[in-house]
């Protein structure tokens, strides 16, 4: 919703529809009412295993200390194995959550299927979490940062531990992604510059947030994450999705590998 992106895609016209959560911004530009979104990695790997029409543009990478799981107050446990036979909330089946899940146990040595997983919307994390309604929560950004300012929360692993895959990655409709090919390539350069300004100027991030009512709290931890970077989806970030792509037929969460090749754009060409 700033100058940036309307200076890079002139004459087109840009509007931002949000704030939504993953789920209905993918549901709006479903439905016609937005052209581009963005989602983590996995959800998308996820997608396409389900032959939807999606193209990824440009994967928004960062170190993984924006994902983790956190033990809610009162619960007493401090690790991975204490977990056994608690619950933990996730954001839904084969999303971030669950990919944080397990792939923290596997690199743990230990066994997911020990755990009760909770699917539900982003938007209910903080009263289950707070309430005792779950045990724990794997998750991200600022769901992450409010748990983690929750007195007596435990932060037991962030995804820089785990040898975590699972960024974020912007995303366009394969019908928009046909027909404004060049529209797309500018919102990538868009993106580069405001990631490269966000860079020196991390404030960008933390004002946002205030802009859509965090709290003093949750941009004070935001402020302590890893600054993301815009990267293309070149012969590297295609590299990792596949890798990811491999972690999620291990993991049960897809039956085949998808072909990402045919759901990608290199905005560098």
């Amino acid at each position: 919703n700033e100058q940036f992106a309307q200076d890079e895609l002139a004459p087109a016209t840009v509007k931002f529809t949000g704030p939504y959560n993953p789920a209905d911004a993918r549901t709006a530009v479903q439905s016609g009412n937005a052209d581009a979104t963005s989602t983590g990695t996995g959800s998308f790997i996820n997608l396409i295993a389900q032959d939807q029409p999606w193209v990824a543009f440009a994967i928004e990478y960062y170190d993984g200390d924006s994902q983790g799981i956190v033990a809610a107050p009162g619960t007493g446990i401090d690790s991975l194995k204490d977990l056994y036979g608690k619950t933990i909330a996730i954001d839904s089946k084969g999303a971030t959550g669950d990919y944080i899940v397990h792939q923290a146990f596997a690199n743990a040595g230990l066994d997911a299927s020990q755990v009760t997983e909770v699917e539900m919307s982003p938007s209910n994390f903080s009263a289950a979490f707070s309430s005792g309604q779950v045990d724990a929560i794997a998750t991200f950004d600022q769901n992450l940062a409010s748990a983690m300012a929750t007195p007596g929360a435990k932060l037991l692993v962030n995804a820089k531990e785990y040898g975590n895959l699972n960024v974020s990655i912007h995303i366009v409709s394969q019908s928009f992604a046909d027909e404004h090919p060049d529209l797309v390539k500018a919102m990538y350069r868009a993106l580069v510059k405001e990631s490269d300004k966000a860079q020196e100027h991390p404030e960008i991030i933390t004002d946002a947030y205030r802009e859509f009512g965090a709290s003093d709290e949750i941009v004070d931890q935001v402020a302590k994450f890893d600054v993301p970077e815009i990267l293309p989806i070149d012969a590297d970030g295609l590299d990792m999705l596949e890798q990811q792509a491999q972690q999620y037929v291990d993991f049960g969460f897809i039956d085949a590998l998808p072909d990402v090749k045919s759901h990608v754009m290199d905005c560098t060409k």
